[in-house]
């Protein structure tokens, strides 16, 4: 698969959803990135007799037959030549592998769900009932969800039957061709103008060359390293470790991604450009020619000649297993051990909290950012019968009722006149959301937790108000209470707080008198 630049749309939330998005004409399309098998270049495309016309044909894919549909046909587009930008998308569709043709492919889109509306009116009818949805990207752009099970219909299985008969006839062929000689399927792919082929069993993947970063320590082993889908994949520049020389790299150059099976971790070959990919018998390869420098002859398994209509072109077998030496592939597990705990490590080190901090009551207090929902104005809050004083009363919040509590209220237990600086904090922890009102806002800085100290349990509770933790700012040494945002909404919430209070207070007393009633019998007994 190409190798993608990720754009985030608006805020992340749980509810997100990853696609791959692409133009057709001057539309921009996404498809689901967990239907997606690879996106490659176009390749030589077998029709297959009786199909509709947007049905381009079939073609070979690391040994799976892959069926290709122009978009542009099938949404009605008038077409348009292939460009070194065209693209096939290769998806899992009403479970056979099916290639959609291309404009260009543009990113992989991260959306949060609830921005997905329905797409009516905003596709053609010749594309509607491939449609899903649609997305107002901040680009201004709209993003068309397909969806991709729609993509073939009933009519199109008579094709699957025609692929499938053609592909049972080719399976027949080539079990009787393995009566006398083994087929090797390959992988071909040109550096500075030379031919080299390598065993497609060994290949995972192809993408173009990515932004990569140099490792200490490795240079003129290897160009580098990234990320493909949280694994770390090394590259090595094929043309200079098999005695080609060095080439300048750009974008343009592909990189084969091998399977770990061969070397215990994937590895990316820099190559020019990929060609095709096909079959030879095992009888067909012969050995390497004498006039090879030492270098490139150890790196060959062997060659073969292809004189189908192409000028008996001569063609290269690398020896994969002869690519590093024993020490190098030591390097690269190490290299890959390294790198692995680099990120276990990074991802075990404490990452900074936002907290939105506030006035009440003369005092410093906070709330984590990911509890608040939004600060708006103060309200005319209608009164609620019966409420505790601190509950100031409920508001309409775009449809939603929400209870407002007076901090300064439920912490002090006195009232404090509303000022213009005042401002109604809507929050929600657990299963509860409510608007606190508090007397002024600071602002928004980031903290590590572990620099607040728990509270011991006399402090625990202030008022009504639940402490998570007690910290300090380091340029003015006030003191910040961090808030237990959950607990204190499940006690303010409470319609029965006073008469817990008072429940509270009389069971102290009833304690106090049998202890001392105890203590009395105790000296009894002992005067006795």
């Amino acid at each position: 698969m190409d190798n993608l630049p990720i754009v985030i749309d608006g805020p992340i939330q749980e509810d997100t959803l990853r696609y791959v998005t692409f133009n057709v004409g001057n539309e921009l399309f996404g498809v689901d990135i967990m239907c997606v098998e690879s996106i490659i270049p176009p390749q030589t495309i077998t029709p297959v007799p009786r199909t509709p016309d947007y049905f381009l044909g079939i073609i070979n894919l690391r040994g799976e037959v892959i069926s290709i549909v122009d978009m542009r046909i099938l949404f009605g587009i008038k077409t348009k030549k292939i460009t070194p930008e065209t693209r096939i998308v290769v998806i899992l569709s009403n479970g056979i592998l099916l290639g959609m043709l291309v404009d260009q492919i543009s990113a992989i889109q991260v959306l949060n769900a609830e921005n997905i509306q329905p797409a009516l009116g905003l596709a053609t009818s010749d594309r509607q009932k491939f449609v899903s949805g649609s997305v107002k990207l901040a680009s201004e752009k709209i993003l068309l969800i397909l969806l991709h099970d729609k993509l073939v219909d009933d009519k199109d299985f008579i094709i699957e039957k025609e692929i499938q008969f053609n592909r049972e006839v080719v399976e027949t062929a080539i079990e009787k061709k393995d009566e006398w000689s083994k087929e090797i399927p390959l992988v071909s792919f040109t550096i500075k103008n030379e031919n080299y082929t390598i065993e497609s069993a060994f290949v995972e993947e192809i993408i173009f060359f990515p932004d990569i970063t140099t490792v200490p320590d490795m240079e003129g082993f290897l160009e580098g390293i990234f990320y493909l889908r949280d694994s770390v994949v090394p590259v090595i520049h094929l043309g200079e470790r098999i005695g080609l020389g060095r080439t300048e790299l750009t974008h343009d150059h592909q990189v084969i991604i091998l399977k770990s099976d061969l070397f215990g971790i994937k590895i990316g070959l820099i190559v020019d450009d990929i060609n095709e990919i096909f079959f030879i018998r095992e009888d067909e390869l012969g050995s390497a020619p004498i006039n090879l420098n030492k270098e490139q002859s150890e790196h060959l398994k062997g060659v073969f000649k292809l004189s189908d209509a192409r000028d008996n072109l001569i063609i290269m077998l690398l020896n994969l297993e002869k690519l590093f030496t024993f020490e190098e592939q030591d390097k690269l597990k190490k290299l890959d051990l390294m790198i692995k705990q680099e990120d276990v490590e990074e991802s075990e080190q404490e990452q900074p909290v936002g907290i939105l901090e506030f006035i009440i009551a003369n005092e410093r207090y906070a709330i984590k950012v990911s509890e608040t929902n939004e600060i708006i104005r103060v309200l005319n809050a209608v009164p609620v019968p019966k409420a505790p004083q601190f509950i100031k009363g409920i508001i309409n919040l775009r449809g939603d009722v929400i209870s407002v509590i007076d901090l300064t209220l439920l912490v002090s237990r006195k009232a404090r006149e509303i000022t213009p600086q005042a401002k109604i904090l809507i929050v929600s922890a657990g299963n509860e959301t409510a608007g606190l009102l508090v007397e002024r806002v600071l602002g928004i800085r980031k903290v590590f937790l572990s620099t607040f100290e728990e509270p011991s349990d006399l402090l625990r509770q202030k008022g009504n108000i639940f402490i998570e933790g007690i910290g300090k700012i380091d340029e003015t040494d006030e003191i910040v209470v961090l808030m237990d945002i959950e607990t204190t909404l499940m006690q303010s919430q409470s319609d029965d707080i006073d008469e817990e209070e008072d429940l509270r207070l009389v069971l102290q007393e009833l304690e106090y008198l049998e202890m001392e009633d105890e203590q009395a019998e105790l000296l009894i007994s002992e005067n006795t």
